[in-house]
Parts: structure tokens; C-alpha cells; sequence
């Protein structure tokens, strides 16, 4: 097999190739692949036939007494280190570059098999039906394992239904349209009537419930801490993934997140500051230390690049388990033939106990057995 860095020459490609497909993913959405949005947003066509409706959601039905842990009322959130995979959707594309060359199994499987309870997900604008689709670039990269966005969170919603003795699950969202102050805020209510047509606000964990009776979220963290295991058992918290436009629209300027679905990017200390996103755990190592300490939730990358993993240097994988983050991405979260590399999380259950935050007595059986997995 030839090394993985022989498969598409120069890296400079892909940023052309990128750059293009991103302008093509803005003026030529798939029509027929997003669900319905109700209302119209200022300066969207008009909406276009074969559209699919939104799903009818079902309502949370909480973990039974049998599915509850030993310490669920002592060990919280944040205590957890857990696996995610990055582009939790991606398949493969036909002659991909070097970097697009792995694909991922259905969510419900990577639940299911490879301990899994992070996902990232990458939203595209469909102006067409004015809605969401999941993909990574237009004609260049586009092949999902679930295009629809709300089909995504339907496997999501269909696995932990089954097995509500799960730790909380995380799912990160991209936005991949280019910021634009006079639609950003309301595409990202569209965003949030979808999460709800397949999660009522019962199954999710949201900044309001972080936040309490505090004065912003950060001080709910500083006052309360997170909400624990036993609150959060068989829940989802979405977190939203830019540290521009977008972001500043939907937390209002970063002062609040009151009354909405998804946590978003802050710099420590900020009002909306909760969950972290500090993607170099070997550069930013001190950066994870400090938001850990602060009792934030750090999101971070065991590997960067599939082109890297060649190398024997596994400095990112083991910089990442030993801070302490509380999900570490992956490109590979099981071993693939062809590559070196797999992110394993030793001793867990899937997840473990975080080497940073967890207080004696936390074991991975505690944060989830899977003997008390299954309805």
C-alpha cells in the first residue's frame, strides 16, 4: 500500500480545492436534503419542492433506578474523559485527498461498538429548503452518513433511547456557512427548532440548567459546579463550535445564553464561558490546565491530520489523555487497515474518569457500566 502521503501531491491543493468548494457550498445547495424551516430568512430563495418535514419528537423518558451508578449524585460532567470523533458523519470521498482519506461508520455504530459519546457535526445552510444539511465541502468532500441533520440526530435520539444508561452525550456543531450578521442568529433558531423537533428540552442539557439561579453561566459553573452523572444520565449537550460572527450572534455578543439549546465558545471568565474548545493539547497544554481548573469542559484533538499519523510520534494522542479533556477527537477511534493509529482510552468503560478533575473514588464502572446500559 502506498504511504498515505503519496496519494495526492502537494498540501497546497487542498486549500484551493477548499476555497472553491466552499463558495460552491453557499450558491448551490442540494434542494430536497435539509428539513423545513417555517419561516423565511431575508435574502434566502424560496423555498423548493421535495423537502423533507421535520420529525415528530418523542418525549424524554428518563433512566430507570436500575440504570443509576454508585456515585451518580457525587461525580459530575465534568469528572468524565470520553471519545469523540471529528466529521462524525464523514464518509470517504471518491480520490480523496490525503487528509479526506477515512470514513466513519453510521453514529449509531460508533455508539454501539466503538465508545463513542462525542460527535461533531458540520452544518450546511440549504437556502433551497431552509434548513440544515451535514457535510464537510461541497462536490469536493460531500458524502455523509446522514446528509439530513435531523436524520443525524435521529440516529443519535434512536441509540440513547435503547440505552438510557449512558454517560451524556456531546455533540459539537460547525456552523459552515460564511458569517453574516443579518442571518447568522436566525439561522441558528432554525438550528435549535430542528435539535427540538427530534429532542424535547427534557433530553438535553442546556446553559439555563448549568446556569441555575446564577447571574451568567460561569458563575453557575464557579458557584454550583456542573450538574452530575446521576442529572445527566441518558441526556445530550450540544455545544457550538466558532469563535466569530456567528457565535457572537447567538450569545449575544458573548454577555448571554439564556433560553438557548447549545453552549458556545468564550475566553475563560466570560459570562457565556462553559465548554472549551483548545484543539492543540501539546501547544495549548497550559491553556487546558487553566480552563480545567477554572471547572470548564475542554473539547480537544488527539490527532490533527490523518497525513501525520505515519510518523511514530503519538506526542498529541498521549498530551491529550494525560490533560485531562474531557473529549478527545479522533479520526480513527478504532483501528482501520492501512493505519497506524488508533485513540484508545485505556481502562474505560468506554469513558473513564478524567485524570485532572475526578475525585477519589471515581472508576470508569461509575461513569458508565455497560451491565446498566440498556433499557
Amino acid at each position: 500500500m502506498r504511504p498515505l502521503s503519496a496519494r495526492w501531491p502537494a498540501t497546497a491543493v487542498l486549500f484551493g480545492l477548499v476555497g472553491l468548494a466552499g463558495a460552491a457550498c453557499e450558491t448551490a445547495p442540494t434542494a430536497g436534503s435539509a428539513s423545513t424551516d417555517a419561516g423565511a430568512i431575508e435574502g434566502d430563495d424560496a423555498g423548493a419542492p421535495s423537502c423533507p418535514t421535520l420529525p415528530t419528537p418523542v418525549a424524554f423518558a428518563p433512566p430507570a433506578a436500575t440504570h443509576r451508578l454508585a456515585m451518580d449524585d457525587t461525580l459530575r460532567l465534568n469528572h468524565v474523559q470520553t471519545k469523540g470523533t471529528h466529521n462524525s458523519y464523514h464518509l470517504r470521498p471518491t480520490n480523496p485527498l490525503v487528509d479526506w482519506a477515512y470514513s466513519h461508520v453510521p453514529l449509531a455504530e460508533q455508539f454501539d461498538v466503538q465508545g463513542v459519546r462525542a460527535v461533531e457535526l458540520d452544518v450546511q445552510w440549504n437556502a433551497a429548503c431552509r434548513g440544515f444539511e451535514v457535510y464537510h465541502i461541497g462536490t469536493f468532500d460531500d458524502r455523509s452518513t446522514c446528509r439530513v441533520f435531523t436524520d443525524c440526530l435521529l440516529a443519535l435520539r434512536g441509540w440513547s433511547s435503547t440505552h438510557p444508561g449512558h454517560h451524556a452525550i456531546f455533540v459539537q456543531i460547525e456552523p459552515k456557512w460564511s458569517s453574516d450578521a443579518t442571518v447568522d442568529e436566525a439561522r441558528m433558531l432554525v438550528l435549535e427548532k430542528e435539535i427540538l423537533s427530534v429532542f424535547p428540552r427534557p433530553w438535553l442539557i442546556t446553559p439555563d440548567d448549568v446556569r441555575g439561579s446564577s447571574a451568567s453561566l460561569a458563575k453557575g459553573i464557579a458557584e454550583r459546579g456542573w450538574p452530575t452523572l446521576g442529572e445527566t444520565r441518558g441526556r445530550v449537550l450540544f455545544f457550538l463550535n466558532d469563535g466569530g460572527g456567528i457565535r457572537d450572534a447567538y450569545s449575544r455578543k458573548r454577555t448571554s445564553l439564556d433560553g438557548r439549546l447549545l453552549f458556545a465558545e468564550a475566553s475563560p471568565g466570560e459570562a457565556t464561558a462553559g465548554v472549551m474548545i483548545l484543539n492543540d493539547p501539546v501547544g495549548g497544554a497550559d491553556a487546558i490546565k487553566k480552563a480545567l481548573a477554572a471547572g470548564y469542559i475542554v473539547r480537544t484533538r488527539a490527532d490533527a491530520l490523518p497525513s501525520t499519523l505515519e510518523s511514530s510520534d503519538r506526542s498529541g494522542r498521549d498530551a491529550a489523555l494525560a490533560s485531562g479533556a474531557q473529549i478527545l477527537s479522533t479520526d480513527f477511534p478504532v483501528a482501520v487497515p492501512g493505519v497506524p493509529y488508533a485513540l484508545e482510552i485505556a481502562g474505560g468503560t468506554p469513558s473513564r474518569c478524567s485524570p485532572a478533575t475526578a475525585p477519589a473514588g471515581c472508576a470508569p464502572l461509575l461513569i458508565e457500566d455497560p451491565a446498566k446500559l440498556r433499557r
